[in-house]
Formats: structure tokens, C-alpha cells, sequence
């Protein structure tokens, strides 16, 4: 330990009355210092010591904050030159990675069945696969850094609920594949990130109990992703299937990672062999009641279709502003500021989860997110409302107009939407009039489920057979099949279920999550950490104790002083002991 770092902890505890500054050039130091062992390239480990006696328990492995932010890559913004910017958890999680990887391997999807397999064989036998490192050091790097990403792993499938799981695991698998997130606002694509980059492949991320997988969702929204010459008219789906026990600290389970692509030329099969409500989306207008063969000549009507809908989260957003300067001018840049061209304020930002806890529930809030008036919901508004500078003084008769008028401009922006898109369905009726009657009710009898299931199966064997029969490597004729589908034209939804994504996509590998499993491995790994490297990571853990006692304290409890000096003394011996030979 530095003498001005010694010298600094004494005057923390001789004077606690004066420790402000002290505190905070003491962590600054300790934080420093900490980093720098921690990161360092490589550990050579020195021989004979004996410390069967102690105990690497799961706590004592590095952790890295769980963060989508810290997680994502901020690319340059467009117009503007200069480095990618990336989060610090990021930078620390890729530098693991490339400890297990290799800092010269590829990441990416034709990478990742390696990767992954790799992961897995470290959880199966930690012994045999770190037996084929070569030297000593990098067998103690890579199992350090395998400990940190299964830990990191873990945490993220045991401590949040469904949709936060989702949120940091689709940064965590971004990282893994050198990927660039794609911002839920906005998107005019159902990927969740882009694996290997921004110019790399598309790819929609899904994590599933085992025992309820159904992948799918709008058929629109796929054909406009296949529909994209400069993403190679393809959507990968990467699915991982979760069979846990447990919740929290006493979870265990598994991880399944399966994968499998959607172009051009094979969605009209694979969806042609799922359930009737999905067949339905490849129904093709080719006069399927003509007394025809399946495989004789048929054409697409020679009709121009209305063009589709799609408002963005980001349209919808950009119109509720326009309404709402036109009702309260003087206050839309109060509730609505911009930072850097975005809306800083999530719980006025469309689509977002804060939004949604100030939305009217339940029913169409989820699509179309209508906000309640003057109800609990309208008190939660003016709550917020009052914590923003300049309508914290705003008189009550004020605030009630600026709240129904927030109200009546975000109806008046989904309205419109709502009213294009029966608009549009009506138009659709009128040209292709047999695209109707393939949707089963949800009270149907038995003899009406049956003769509509029926017919939806056999206008799609009809309609798959005559879309493979196109030219081969005709991409423009498809195009034109997918845009008069009737999925694509009535906005229908498309699923998959656990069978089906098995039958088309073959298991990747199988990743161990849970304390028991990690503890395993530990275990299993433990002759290799011998003293001196557990010794750091005992030390670094009863720092963090130790100054969260004194802290606690009020900067009085001089022993939590001394240990927390002691500990940290310790950790810079042991390091320069264990450093790097290259």
C-alpha cells in the first residue's frame, strides 16, 4: 500500500470529526488500486503452498454490475466522427470473454455454436478442459474469467423478474456476439440487436420457459425484415429455453440455445407446418375455389394493395408532441425536453415501462397505451408532473388542464393511427375479397372450427406449393407474394412452438446456471488458485466489508479502519507476488 494511502486512512481514524476530503481521496486511491489488480493480463502462480484448509466460496468472485446501459454499445452518432463509445461493464465483460475466447476470435453467430460449446465443456469438466492451456497462468486466467461469466449469467437469470431477465440478457448475448442493440423506440425491425456490428446479421433474441415456447409474433413486421436486400432478406432467431428450480440464491437449472433463420425463400415452409392460426399467414389470392391441381398455374391478382401502416413508438411520440404545443405551448418543453435529439423524461416518452405506469389499465393499454383521466393514474401524474422545475408552484385548476390536455393529445396521436389502419383493412376487403373468412372465432362450435381449419390447410398447400414454385433465386417475385399474403396485408400473428423450433434448429449446447453449479466448478478449479491468488480475492471481499462497516459507523470504528488498511495492504503484497512473468 502507498504511504499517502496509509497516511490517509490514519487521519480517517484519528480524526472522524474531519474526514470529508479524506474520505473521498481514500476510495479514489482504493478504487485504483483495487482496478489495477484486478485487470491485471495474467497471473503466474507460485508453487508449493498448501491451503486445502480454506474455503473460495461464490461471494469472493469478481462480479460485474448487471446493466442493459453498461452493456450497450454506443455506436458514433450518425453525421459525427469519432470512437465508438462503449459502457464500463461492457469493456469489463469483453475483456473476460477474450481471456476464454481468445482477444483475435471472431464473435459472431457462425462463431457461436464454438463459443458456447466451449462454455459448456468448462461447466462439464473444468479440469480436462483447462488441461489443454498451456502454461499455468493462463489456465488461472481463463478460470477466473469462466467463474466471473457464469456468475454474471446467473445473476441475471435469478435476480430480476420476466422483462428486466429479458432486458439484460439481450445485452449480455449482444456482448457475447461483438453486437450493437437496437433501441425498442423506434425500430423498424423485430431484431433485437445486430450480431458482429451494425452491418452484421439481424437477430430476434427469445428466452422461454422450456415447457411454454412459442416464438412468433407479427407477420407484418417479419416480411418487412425479409423484405431488406442489405440484410441479406433473412431474420435470425436465436431461442434459449430456461428449465430452472428454485428462484434467487437456491436456483439452478439449465440454459438451452437454439437457432435457426427465416429468409426469403423458406418462410412460407416452415410457417406452412405450423398450428391453422399461423398456416394462415402464407395464404396467398390464387383463386384457390378454381377447379385447379395444386401444383397448376396459378397467378397473383394484378391489384395494387394499400401501402401498410406502421407508426413507430417514435411517430406516434413525435405527434403527441405536435398536439401538445398546440394545447400548452408554454409547458410542452417542461414535460417534454430534449437531450441530444431524444426525450429525457420516460414517464412522458411513448411505449416506455414508465410510461405505462401512468397509462390506463388493463385492455388495449399495452397497444395502444391511452392514459387515464383524472383517476389514481391522474394523481401519479400530477405527482411527477410537480417534480419538474417551473410546475412545482402550478396552481391546481392549471395543472388539471395541463394533465387533460397531455391526455387528449396522446389519444388524439394513437387515434389517428387506429383510424389509417381500418382504413386500410377496408381497402383490403374491397381488393381481395377472398383473403376473408380464414380466421377461426374464439367461440366457435366444434363443426365450424373444424370446416375453417380445413380450408386454411388446404389454401395453404396450395399457396406454399405455388410460392416455391416460383423461379429459383427469384427474390423480386417473392417479394411481391409476401406483400399480398394474407398475413402481411391483415396484420396476423405467426408462432412457432417448443417441437417446431427443435425440428428446425438443432441444440447449440446447454449452459449450467445456479450457485450449486458455480460452486462446482470452484471447486473443481480450486487447486489452481493456489494462496496467494485466493488470499486476493478473500482480501478484496473483506475490504468491501470492512468499509461498509466503517462507513456505517459514521467514520468512527477505528477497527473497521485498521481492517479495511490491513486488507488493502494485503491485496497490493499479494498481487506484486502473483504478477505477470511475460
Amino acid at each position: 500500500m502507498s504511504d499517502y494511502m496509509k497516511d490517509m486512512f490514519i487521519e480517517v481514524r484519528e480524526k472522524p470529526k474531519k474526514t470529508k476530503t479524506a474520505f473521498s481521496l481514500n476510495v479514489d486511491s482504493l478504487i485504483q488500486m483495487v482496478s489495477e489488480a484486478l485487470e491485471m493480463p495474467a497471473i503466474v502462480i507460485e508453487e508449493g503452498r498448501s491451503y486445502r484448509d480454506m474455503t473460495f466460496t461464490l461471494e469472493m468472485i469478481p462480479e460485474i454490475e448487471v446493466s442493459e446501459l453498461g452493456w450497450s454499445d454506443v455506436r458514433t452518432p450518425e453525421g459525427k466522427t469519432g470512437p465508438v463509445v462503449k459502457g464500463r461493464e461492457r469493456e469489463l465483460l469483453e475483456n473476460y470473454l477474450q481471456n476464454i475466447l481468445g482477444a483475435e476470435a471472431a464473435r459472431n453467430l457462425e462463431t457461436l455454436p464454438v463459443q458456447l460449446q466451449k462454455l459448456s465443456n468448462f461447466a462439464t469438466d473444468p479440469a480436462a478442459y483447462l488441461g489443454a492451456t498451456e502454461t499455468r497462468a493462463q489456465k488461472v486466467q481463463q478460470a477466473i474469467s469462466l467463474l466471473v461469466f457464469y456468475k454474471t449469467l446467473t445473476k441475471i437469470i435469478a435476480n430480476f423478474n420476466a422483462a428486466s431477465a429479458g432486458f439484460s440478457f439481450e445485452s449480455f448475448l449482444a456482448t457475447l456476439l461483438d453486437g450493437v442493440q437496437i433501441p425498442a423506440s423506434g425500430a423498424a425491425t423485430i431484431a433485437d440487436f445486430y450480431a458482429g456490428g451494425t452491418d452484421g446479421t439481424p437477430v430476434s433474441l427469445k428466452l422461454y420457459n422450456e415447457g411454454s415456447v412459442e416464438v412468433g409474433g407479427s407477420f407484418a413486421d417479419l416480411v418487412g425484415d425479409l423484405l431488406n436486400d442489405s440484410k441479406d432478406n433473412s431474420m435470425t432467431y436465436l431461442v434459449v429455453m430456461k428449465n430452472l428450480r428454485g428462484s434467487k440464491e437456491s436456483l439452478s437449472g439449465s440454459l438451452a440455445f437454439y437457432q435457426f433463420k427465416f429468409d426469403i425463400f423458406n418462410v412460407m415452409t416452415i410457417l406452412g407446418e405450423s398450428k391453422p392460426a399461423s398456416r394462415a399467414c402464407c395464404i396467398l389470392p390464387i383463386g384457390h375455389d378454381q377447379e385447379l391441381e395444386i401444383d397448376q398455374v396459378r397467378e397473383l391478382p394484378d391489384v395494387e394493395t394499400p401501402a401498410r401502416v406502421r407508426a413507430t413508438n417514435n411517430d406516434i411520440q413525435a405527434a403527441f408532441e405536435k398536439n401538445l404545443s398546440e394545447l400548452e405551448p408554454e409547458y410542452v418543453a417542461m414535460v417534454l425536453p430534449r437531450s441530444e435529439g431524444d426525450y429525457e423524461r420516460d414517464h412522458f416518452k411513448y411505449g416506455t415501462d414508465d410510461f405505462l405506469e401512468i397509462a390506463q389499465k388493463p385492455g388495449p393499454l399495452r397497444r395502444y397505451a391511452d392514459l387515464r383521466s383524472f383517476t389514481q393514474n391522474h394523481q401519479r401524474m400530477a405527482q411527477i408532473l410537480r417534480g419538474y422545475e417551473g410546475l412545482q408552484e402550478l396552481p391546481d385548476d392549471v395543472m388539471k388542464n395541463l394533465i387533460r390536455s397531455i391526455d387528449i393529445s396522446m389519444r388524439k396521436a394513437v387515434e389517428v393511427v387506429l383510424a389509417q389502419k381500418k382504413d386500410r383493412k377496408t381497402q383490403i376487403a374491397q381488393v381481395l375479397p377472398s383473403l376473408a373468412g380464414y380466421k377461426i372465432p374464439k367461440n366457435a362450435k366444434d363443426e365450424e372450427r373444424a370446416k375453417i381449419t380445413a380450408r386454411i390447410e388446404r389454401d395453404t398447400a396450395t399457396s406454399v406449393t405455388f410460392y416455391n414454385n416460383l423461379k429459383e433465386g427469384d427474390i423480386e417475385s417473392r417479394k411481391q407474394a409476401l406483400m399480398k399474403s394474407n398475413g402481411y396485408l391483415n396484420e396476423l400473428q405467426f408462432s412457432l412452438n417448443r417441437t417446431e423450433v427443435q425440428e428446425r434448429a438443432p441444440l447449440m449446447a446447454t449452459l449450467e446456471v445456479g450457485a450449486a453449479s458455480i460452486q462446482k466448478m470452484l471447486n473443481e478449479t480450486r487447486e489452481l488458485l493456489n494462496s496467494e491468488v485466493f488470499e486476493i480475492f478473500e482480501s478484496l471481499r473483506n475490504l468491501s466489508d470492512n468499509l461498509n462497516g466503517f462507513f456505517a459507523s459514521g467514520l468512527v470504528n477505528t477497527d473497521k479502519a485498521t481492517g479495511a488498511i490491513k486488507d488493502a495492504k494485503n491485496i497490493q503484497t499479494k498481487t506484486e507476488k502473483t504478477k505477470s512473468d511475460k
